[in-house]
């Protein structure tokens, strides 16, 4: 019999382990928080959790099965995710603010996902060769491979809910609900091997030129308030006017 053990590697979500030489009754052990898939000719065998110590090749049961093939891991951590950073700055997201009329406004914004590995062997197909290479993904690479399509994903669902929003003053107080509507909204990335976790928007702002709308729309409110109050008292003087009249004229 013989143990081997499959370790955490600092800083790795995804790495590969390959088997040298597959032993009769070879007993597996995994580092906590990770997951070893055993592959043979990119087809998964079978897969080794922490906590267990279970046989890999019993009895030699697979070398005689196959024979010329090559036996390796993929091995991934299923607790630590991969923070990708997502920007709607460059190409703001627009809506119809019903407090200004149906006002197209824009804004920026910017914030991350958090994505976990949802299966290591589909991710790692998936993954580009120079990111392959070395036999380890980090978490910064799991960001490059996909923070594109994430971008592409948040904006349209960030439009929606401002349009359901339509109102200005209410945007920013509704960042912690926006977070929560976009990362069950976020379809999931289930194509790549990940799974998205929680989205977070860390920052809303809206251009330069709808805040000059903004401010505009606020200056038209306080200049009809000046109006509608001077108006007021213009009734309310001339009232007083025509009753001091009335008694001098008895």
């Amino acid at each position: 019999m013989v143990d081997l053990r499959i370790e955490k590697r600092n800083g790795a979500m995804i790495w590969k382990q390959e088997i040298k030489k597959l032993e009769k009754d070879m007993r597996i052990s995994v580092d906590d928080d990770c997951v070893a898939l055993c592959l043979v000719g990119g087809m998964v065998l079978d897969e080794y959790r922490a906590g267990e110590r279970r046989m890999l090749n019993e009895g030699g049961r697979l070398s005689k099965q196959y024979k010329k093939s090559n036996f390796s891991f993929i091995v991934f951590n299923r607790e630590k995710p991969a923070s990708v950073k997502w920007g709607v700055g460059k190409t703001p997201v627009t809506y119809e603010d019903r407090k200004l009329g149906g006002i197209a406004l824009s804004i920026s914004a910017y914030g991350h996902c958090d994505v976990v590995i949802h299966d290591a062997s589909k991710l790692w197909a998936k993954m580009p060769s120079e990111y392959t290479e070395d036999d380890v993904v980090e978490a910064s690479e799991i960001e490059s491979f996909i923070q594109k399509e994430i971008i592409a994903k948040v904006a349209p669902i960030l439009s929606k809910e401002l349009n359901k929003i339509g109102d200005y003053t209410k945007v920013t107080a509704a960042i912690n609900d926006l977070n929560s509507v976009i990362t069950y909204a976020m379809p999931d990335l289930e194509s790549m091997g990940l799974h998205v976790e929680k989205v977070v928007i860390e920052g809303l702002k809206f251009t330069d030129e709808s805040e000059e709308i903004i401010e505009k729309h606020k200056e038209s409110k306080v200049a009809k308030l000046d109006t509608d109050i001077a108006h007021e008292r213009a009734e309310q003087l001339k009232s007083v006017l025509d009753a001091v009249s009335g008694r001098e004229d008895r």
